[in-house]
């Protein structure tokens, strides 16, 4: 099994899931820089590909903090083992369609396979919408560095899905910095823990 079931009457949050789970809205975002000058530097060196070796990065970051692997489930909340990504896919009509790609703890493993995988998903999967709950979905807006960014949500299906958007690196200074949107839903994370992402994702990041 992937996934335990939280013991929500010894759960600590219990209070604050309970309310955050009856808004409409329950989602709030949160937009930040992240230096991705060590990470650049190694895709050149390594002729690795920038999205992959980020979003793996993110991946790694994601597995540390349990807040990020709740999932509700109708009375339930889950934690699941393994994250998965749950990705947009540019075709070549420059139209969009979801696509997944699994973890790796192995950097050359993950983009390998994704990479493999995701050709497939161009060829063989139609606009359908994702159905997993252990994943988080993924975009990337490369042309844009945006300071702020709000996603298109239904408010009447259960939904708790992490969501996280890389947009275009720049240069501040001798740095490269790049913006990464996150949103989660309030009643499984607060902004400490969106706070402690952005910390480890940036030691992660400084690791290369």
């Amino acid at each position: 099994m992937n996934y335990k079931k939280i013991d929500l009457s010894t759960w600590k949050r219990l209070p604050q899931y309970e309310f955050f789970k009856t808004f409409e809205q329950p989602f709030f975002n949160i937009t930040a820089n992240v230096d991705v000058t060590k990470l650049h530097a190694y895709t050149k060196v390594n002729n690795a590909p920038y999205f992959y070796t980020i979003l793996h990065t993110l991946l790694k970051t994601i597995h540390q903090i349990p807040e990020f692997k709740y999932r509700i489930d109708k009375e339930s909340v889950l934690e699941y083992n393994r994250i998965d990504a749950g990705v947009t896919i540019i075709k070549e009509d420059q139209n969009f369609i979801y696509g997944t790609v699994d973890y790796y703890e192995n950097l050359d493993d993950f983009i390998r396979k994704s990479q493999a995988a995701i050709e497939i998903q161009k060829k063989e999967r139609g606009f359908l919408p994702h159905t997993e709950r252990n994943v988080v979905y993924v975009s990337s807006l490369p042309l844009v560095s945006f300071t702020g960014l709000q996603h298109a949500k239904k408010t009447n299906v259960e939904d708790s899905i992490p969501r996280f958007v890389f947009g275009k690196y720049f240069k501040e200074g001798q740095q490269l910095k790049m913006p990464l949107s996150v949103g989660v839903h309030h009643a499984l994370a607060d902004g400490f823990h969106v706070g402690r992402l952005f910390e480890l994702l940036q030691e992660d990041l400084d690791a290369f």
